[in-house]
């Protein structure tokens, strides 16, 4: 069977569908090498509001054995196929206000069994792949089966297409994106798997423009289906009910997000509520065997700060803007973008107090694809384990 194919596909949004939605979605079958465009009923957009809940319509109705949302009654159990099998769905689901001028509106939900919990996982992240996934005229992409060699799946309006991604496996998620682009050519986006991802880590994450859908171990079914990357590519725009009224509601939601309940993200980052939790017995420390950290002080932003340059910047369609990049090296591995989850998690509950050193270990999970909160808890469970003699350790 050949690596490489391509479908031409309709180039439509269905009339009939309520505003902000496309009104179909996208089903990809890597095994057969099919692809097709599935008009979604208006009643089902209207009953399942949201990229999260039109993703658990989705990947309900297309796992094998699962009873659909709105069919369950007193069903209590489901004989549905292991989270890596080739036949279980991933869904990638568009929130109806992606692409509108609202702030922190480019979001976008990943959903799936996960292989960690075995449970239904939607993963949530936001980035500039939601905006033009979105443009490609789907409200979401369901993908299913497996390809025989490592694939790239690039989707545009008019056309799906399957590219040879051997090259890429191997590389960081970062790394692939860089490629894609250079090989693919201007306005894509993507969301690619690291190392962590191909080696089916069951929290390994699915990567773009830098940020993560972390939870869950997402990236893992990816790269059961030797799916490096999903590129998206599109300008078609969903039209608004009352373009008007929206335009004027964004501007009053953009002053409101950049007022002074938002301060502290702007000039410290999430990680600002650090020393609150500390202070408040809440910060997960050792292996959750402390509520508060001795040197929390040492992790605190204003020290971070003070001691490694840093970049401060916006998700996509964002004017909040609590993102602070943090530099570590020299070259262009060396941003590390620090959030409260991965410096708690990497830090007080690892029992680290050395700045350097957390951010390093965040570095390098983002270069494997991993999920900071599940790494830093299994490494903290480790040393828990080694302290009581449970384990052998140097």
């Amino acid at each position: 069977m050949k690596t490489c194919w391509e479908v031409s596909l309709a180039d439509r949004r269905e009339a009939v569908s309520p505003p902000g939605y496309q009104g179909r979605y996208l089903r990809v079958d890597l095994t057969g090498q099919t692809a097709e465009a599935v008009s979604i009923p208006s009643e089902v957009l209207r009953a399942y509001i949201g990229g999260s809940g039109l993703g658990t319509w989705l990947l309900l109705r297309e796992t094998p054995g699962c009873v659909p949302l709105e069919a369950r009654g007193s069903v209590e159990h489901m004989a549905v196929p292991d989270a890596l099998a080739p036949e279980m769905p991933l869904v990638v689901s568009f929130s109806p206000l992606v692409g509108t001028p609202l702030t922190t509106s480019a979001k976008f939900a990943v959903l799936a069994r996960s292989p960690l919990t075995e449970r239904i996982n939607d993963s949530l992240s936001s980035s500039h792949f939601a905006i033009a996934g979105k443009k490609t005229a789907y409200d979401a992409i369901v993908v299913r089966g497996a390809a025989d060699a490592p694939i790239c799946l690039v989707i545009e309006p008019h056309r799906v297409r399957v590219v040879d991604a051997r090259a890429a496996w191997g590389m960081s998620a970062r790394e692939t994106e860089k490629q894609l682009q250079q090989q693919l050519g201007l306005g894509f986006r993507t969301a690619a798997i690291g190392p962590a991802g191909e080696n089916l880590v069951h929290y390994a994450t699915i990567s773009h423009d830098g940020r993560h859908a972390g939870r869950g171990g997402l990236g893992a079914v990816l790269g059961s289906k030797q799916l490096k990357a999903i590129a998206v590519r599109g300008d078609r725009v969903c039209p608004t009910a009352d373009p008007d009224a929206l335009v004027n509601y964004a501007r009053e939601l953009s002053e409101l997000s950049f007022g002074p309940a938002t301060a502290k993200y702007r000039e410290l980052g999430t990680v600002s509520n650090l020393l609150t939790f500390n202070r408040l017995g809440a910060l997960p420390t050792r292996n959750f065997q402390q509520g508060s950290f001795g040197d929390a002080a040492a992790l605190a932003p204003e020290t971070i700060s003070s001691q490694f340059p840093r970049t401060r910047t916006s998700c996509a369609a964002c004017s909040i803007g609590c993102e602070h990049i943090f530099h570590v090296g020299g070259d262009d591995r060396s941003g590390v973008r620090m959030e409260y989850e991965n410096l708690f998690a990497l830090g007080p509950l690892c029992g680290v107090s050395d700045p350097a050193a957390v951010l390093e270990a965040s570095r390098l999970c983002d270069e494997c694809g991993l999920d900071t909160i599940s790494a830093g808890g299994c490494i903290a469970f480790a040393m828990e384990c080694a302290e009581r003699g449970l384990i052998d350790a140097p």
